[in-house]
């Protein structure tokens, strides 16, 4: 059984840290539909600072009890500011976007992703693209454009302010993308995932602080909320835990450009767990869109790529 498991592997002669990237937009799009429903009772600021909390935890934990170093010097800090741009300043920037404009709209946007982190690739870090990997880019983007928007009606409504506030939550979650590949070479993944969401939370607090204090954001602990409340906090653990664990891992050994055409596949876990857990329907037209962008991740696993 083992030896048949190897072959069937090596036929597919998928690249490391695929399935380390598979598994984590599989935890991503299952945590989307979590945070949807936990949005129903707690406001997103509240929401966003016990769910980064809960994963702040869960990463120092794991350095405290497998006794993991963390260096002590300007180049651990410097590192750890990255995680102002995700989950920083993108969370942020794609909450407020979302307040103003239409959900399809903001996750539509989001489908830009790869294309944005392969330019920036191409600009900063002088990665080479072939014109087969950029066709199933584009193919994978087709994939999620067909999954967000089943009908094809829902991305002419919304504000352009909220959608400009989500192509900035792009902008930052890309260039984060392409300093990790760096970052998680020059320092241990789960302590540079403690430090950069440790920041990250510092900011989410003092968001959330401003916004009680201006009135923006209440919030008022019931005994029926405690469903919704263990949902954040497990959501957290392992949607901003375990699955940027994940990425970071597979940061290693695949390029910034491939990672995020692989992420194109969470949507496609988001739509099958709405399914499943949130009782959505599931459309003709979103399975499609599924096989498109799985197609794509096929053929992207296919190509020969050089870290």
């Amino acid at each position: 059984m083992t030896e048949s498991l190897w072959s069937s592997k090596r036929s597919f002669n998928l690249p490391e840290g695929t399935y380390l990237i598979i598994l984590a937009a599989a935890i991503y799009g299952l945590t989307i539909v979590l945070t949807k429903g936990a949005l129903e009772q707690i406001p997103p600021f509240t929401l966003l600072c016990i769910q980064t909390a809960s994963s702040v935890i869960f990463f120092w934990t794991i350095v405290i009890f497998q006794g993991i170093q963390v260096p002590l010097r300007w180049t651990t800090l410097k590192l750890s500011l990255a995680g102002l741009l995700e989950p920083g300043l993108s969370y942020i920037f794609g909450m407020f976007g979302l307040a103003l404009t239409t959900a399809s709209n903001a996750t539509f946007i989001s489908t830009t992703e790869p294309a944005i982190t392969m330019a920036l690739s191409w600009l900063i870090l002088r990665e080479h693209f072939n014109l087969a990997f950029v066709g199933l880019g584009l193919l994978a983007c087709v994939g999620v454009s067909f999954i967000v928007t089943p009908d094809g009606t829902s991305i002419t409504s919304g504000s352009i302010w909220g959608d400009l506030l989500v192509c900035l939550s792009v902008l930052f979650a890309s260039l984060y993308a392409i300093t990790a590949a760096r970052s998680v070479q020059r320092l241990h993944p789960v302590v540079l995932a403690a430090i950069q969401q440790s920041v990250a939370l510092i900011l989410f607090i003092m968001m959330l602080v401003g916004a009680l204090w201006l009135g923006f954001e209440s919030f008022e602990f019931t005994p029926a909320m405690w469903g919704n409340l263990v949902i954040a906090i497990a959501s957290g653990a392992f949607g901003y835990g375990l699955a940027f664990l994940l990425y970071l891992a597979a940061v290693r050994y695949l390029p910034a450009s491939r990672l995020s055409l692989y992420l194109t596949l969470t949507p496609v876990f988001g739509a099958i767990g709405a399914y499943f857990i949130l009782g959505e329907r599931l459309l003709v037209s979103q399975g499609f869109g599924g096989s498109l962008i799985i197609l794509a991740v096929i053929g992207i696993s296919c190509l020969p790529h050089s870290k």
